[in-house]
This record gives C-alpha cells, sequence and structure tokens, in this order.
C-alpha cells in the first residue's frame, strides 16, 4: 500500500516543461554547412531538454523578424546559424531579452564564433548547445543598429562591400577580393570623438571591436574583451609596401597592436564625424550619411559558450 502511494505521488508531479528552442537558419550562408542541419539536430540535440523548431530565413533583416518574435513568445535559446552577418541579425532581435543566443558557425569567417571557441562542426556545436553554459557579454550601439563583434571603415569596409556583390563566397573568395582591392586603396582622413576627446588620424582603417577577430582567425583587436564593459578602437595607420607582410603576419599572430603602426584606444564611446565612406559591422556593408555614434552596451545579450 505504501509502495502504491509513492508511485501516485511521483506520478503526480508536474513534469518539467522543456527548454524551447529556436533554430534561425541562413540557406545561403557562405560556406554551405547549413545543408542538412534539420538531420543534424534531430540527431544529437538533447531532446530530452529540448523542443525545437527551424525557421528559415528569406531576405535581410528577415532573421531579426524571427529572433524578435521568438524571444517574446519565451525561447530560451536561439540558435543563428549562419555566418556573422546572420549572427548579427538573430541577435537584433534579442537584445535585453531572457533568450540566449546561440551559434551553429555556416558562414566563411565566423569571427564571433571563433572569439569563444564554438565548434565549426555542426554536430560539436549543437553539443555545445546541450550544455547550457550561459554568460551575458557586451553588445555595440552604432546608430540605430547593433553589433556584436566587429565594425569598421576603411579597407576593411571596402572589401566586405566588394565581397558582399560576390556570388562565390568562401576564405579563397575573400582573399581574392583583399589582394585585389589593397593595391588600389589609399587611406583616408578621420575625425572622431572619443570618450569625448576629438582625435584626427589618417588610417588605412579604423576598427570598432567588442571581439578579437575578423574571422578565420585574423585578429585586429587580440586584446578586446567581450564582457569588460569597454570597446576597443583600432586605428591602422598608413604604412608603406614593404611593411605589408609583417603587417599581415602580426594580425594572424595576435601581435598587430604592437605594430609601430597601430595604436589602440579602449572607450565606451566614439563619434566618428560625417564619414565619406561605407562601413561595415560584422562584415555587413552600411551606409552612412552623417556622423556615426557608437557605443558599448555592458551586459546586454546573453549567449551559450562551451564554458
Amino acid at each position: 500500500m505504501i509502495k502504491l502511494i509513492f508511485i501516485f505521488l511521483a506520478c503526480s508531479l508536474p513534469l518539467e516543461a522543456k527548454k524551447k528552442v529556436t533554430f534561425i537558419v541562413n540557406p545561403i550562408s557562405g560556406m554551405g554547412k547549413q545543408k542538412g542541419i534539420e538531420r543534424t539536430i534531430k540527431r544529437h540535440l538533447n531532446r530530452n531538454e529540448f523542443e525545437y523548431e527551424i525557421l528559415y530565413t528569406k531576405g535581410p533583416n528577415h532573421a531579426t523578424e524571427l529572433s524578435t518574435e521568438a524571444a517574446s513568445k519565451g525561447s530560451h535559446i536561439i540558435v543563428a546559424v549562419g555566418g556573422d552577418g546572420s549572427v548579427n541579425e538573430v541577435a537584433q532581435g534579442m537584445i535585453g531579452s531572457k533568450s540566449a543566443l546561440a551559434i551553429i558557425p555556416a558562414g566563411s569567417g565566423n569571427g564571433f564564433a571563433r572569439h569563444f571557441d564554438i565548434p565549426t562542426d555542426p554536430r560539436k556545436a549543437i553539443e555545445v548547445i546541450n550544455g547550457m553554459h550561459e554568460q551575458w557579454i557586451d553588445t555595440v550601439k552604432i546608430n540605430q543598429k547593433s553589433y556584436l563583434g566587429v565594425a569598421g571603415i576603411g579597407f576593411d569596409a571596402d572589401v566586405s562591400l566588394a565581397f558582399s556583390n560576390l556570388d562565390i563566397r568562401g576564405p579563397a573568395s575573400y582573399l581574392f577580393v583583399v589582394l585585389s582591392e589593397l593595391p588600389l586603396y589609399k587611406p583616408q582622413d578621420y575625425d572622431l570623438v572619443i570618450d569625448g576627446e576629438p582625435i584626427h588620424k589618417k588610417a588605412f582603417l579604423i576598427c570598432f571591436a567588442n571581439s578579437k577577430q575578423y574571422g578565420n582567425n585574423a585578429f585586429i583587436a587580440p586584446n578586446a574583451k567581450i564582457d569588460d564593459g569597454y570597446l576597443d578602437v583600432i586605428i591602422w595607420k598608413e604604412f608603406p609596401p614593404h611593411a605589408a607582410p609583417k603587417l599581415v603576419h602580426d594580425l594572424f599572430t595576435k601581435n598587430l597592436e604592437d605594430s609601430k603602426y597601430t595604436e589602440s584606444y579602449r572607450c565606451q564611446e566614439v563619434i566618428l564625424k560625417k564619414p565619406l565612406h561605407a562601413l561595415h559591422i560584422d562584415g555587413e556593408p552600411m551606409e552612412a550619411d552623417s556622423d556615426v555614434y557608437i557605443r558599448i552596451l555592458p551586459s546586454s545579450l546573453k549567449i551559450v559558450t562551451p564554458g
């Protein structure tokens, strides 16, 4: 009789609801790793912990609409399946919410995912989601938009614009664009206000970094920390042609900030005065025809990491 009572009580206890996971997939991301994602999710996501849905984007900014709706409906985790641009769009709809961003990298560079050592193998990335290790990170507001990793103006923005117009993506295509643009590019003059201090610079590029790298382990801001409440501004100054190989080496060995051709600032707010050229945010081109206001938003987004 006592045993029957315990069985009855156990059966009467409410079952803990599974956590809702929403996967937002960019079907045209650069490296094609998103293909077959439905099968990979079904095989490897912990179905004892999670229930899930898979949504596909249909065009620019659609990922933001989908993530905004998913967050409002209480999705515990919203997963961006795509490259840095896709991750940025998904995060746009989540900043300030209780939902946690997870990533299955499927882009050309995957700079933001690499910052956290999130595996580029989809199965291993899903294992990170199963681990449910979450942390709060900073995001950056740039005019009316937000970004997670790196924004910039100058040569990197020109490359991003040219790369966005290619039909074929991937590291080889990106290298082709870099080598094509480099001989033609001339450093530009820029006026900035960094935490209230006016600064004039002639620069090859200026990077506004929340995370460390562009992608493919190109570390433009190796000392940046994504949860310190500060933005790292890296100014890559004009340099002679013979210095280019050493600068590229420094970029990929985390030594760029030691170069005499770079200088850096750590700040909370930057104003870029009336830029004459396009910028990029997380690798995607952004037009600006007036002053650009950039400021850090501390601890504004929760993200799932390997721990």
